[in-house]
């Protein structure tokens, strides 16, 4: 846009007054192709609106950094990008995310702002190793169960649940049964990462400022800990909560479900008013069709 000004600029008319008059044409061309924007709480914008409560549950735990996903890169990685996945393939959808690591933490209750969801999933990062006490994925039944129930006595839409883990239980503890808190499920999947031959873990220490490889302390000299996919775990999971069980290498691995999900939902459009960037280059549109009329006019009375 530069160089077609500078070229525009170079053609010289003849006369003062044309001259500015084409210099204020090239410098209006310019100004609107900048778009430029101000800040505004009150941009009209209208959305996709679809009759689903989608519920994400993540394994939050250190063996979620082992890295074994998709070759050699850490399972979180593959988690982040799939669960973004997911939430732009069902935008208008109503999310809730749940994580869990020694605890179980309701990250973001039902929300249509896919922004804030994302921003959710950026932050989340697994325990150190000094305060990490082990997977159990018994920890996050209760919370999705009542997340669930919620959802249920909405009525308003279809429930569908995504729990990704690796399906390792580190603590000692066995799998429980999911089937009581699975009720009103209607789609959805157990995603597994991980692999059967493992893969070591580093984390970022913020302590001690470095990447820290995770050891096997449990007998010395200490190895390097190895975490492996609990596959027979991930299935019971999936078997109680009456949805598929998908092995991730790839997003595309979750698409047969993600299509299911989307052929049971309505999609309708709303209008709402939100935060954002409104844009004003239409203001510089009226003089510059002004002045290119003015010129026109002014042709054709020569001619």
């Amino acid at each position: 846009m530069v160089i077609i000004c500078i070229g525009l600029l170079a053609i010289k008319r003849r006369g003062i007054m044309p001259y500015v008059r084409q210099v204020l044409i090239v410098l209006l061309l310019f100004a609107i192709n900048l778009r430029p924007q101000y800040v505004s709480n009150e941009i009209t914008v209208v959305r996709q609106k679809l009759n689903c409560y989608c519920i994400i549950v993540i394994d939050d735990t250190l063996s979620m950094m082992a890295e074994d996903y998709n070759g050699d890169s850490p399972r979180m990685d593959g988690v982040k990008a799939d669960v973004e996945y997911i939430t732009e393939r069902l935008a208008g959808s109503r999310f809730c995310l749940i994580d869990f690591n020694n605890d179980v933490n309701l990250i973001a209750p039902f929300t249509d702002d896919t922004y804030y969801i994302k921003s959710c999933i950026d932050s989340i990062y697994p325990l150190p190793d000094y305060h990490a006490t082990g997977t159990n994925l018994n920890v996050s039944k209760d919370l999705l169960g009542k997340m669930i129930m919620d959802a249920n006595m909405l009525g308003d839409g279809h429930v569908v649940v995504f729990f990704i883990s690796d399906g390792e239980n580190t603590d000692n503890h066995e799998l429980e049964s999911f089937v009581k808190v699975s009720g009103g499920i209607e789609a959805g999947a157990v995603m597994g990462y991980g692999t059967e031959d493992g893969g070591k873990m580093h984390y970022w220490d913020e302590l001690r400022e470095e990447t820290v490889l995770v050891e096997d302390k449990r007998s010395f000299p200490y190895e390097p800990a190895i975490s492996c996919i609990d596959e027979d775990n991930l299935k019971q999971l999936a078997k109680d909560l009456g949805v598929d069980y998908i092995h991730m290498d790839d997003q595309s691995d979750i698409d047969p479900v993600l299509d299911e999900v989307i052929d049971l939902l309505d999609t309708k459009e709303q209008e709402t008013t939100e935060y954002g960037y409104a844009d004003v280059y239409y203001w510089f549109v009226i003089p510059l069709a002004a002045l290119v009329a003015y010129e026109f006019i002014s042709v054709k009375r020569r001619a």
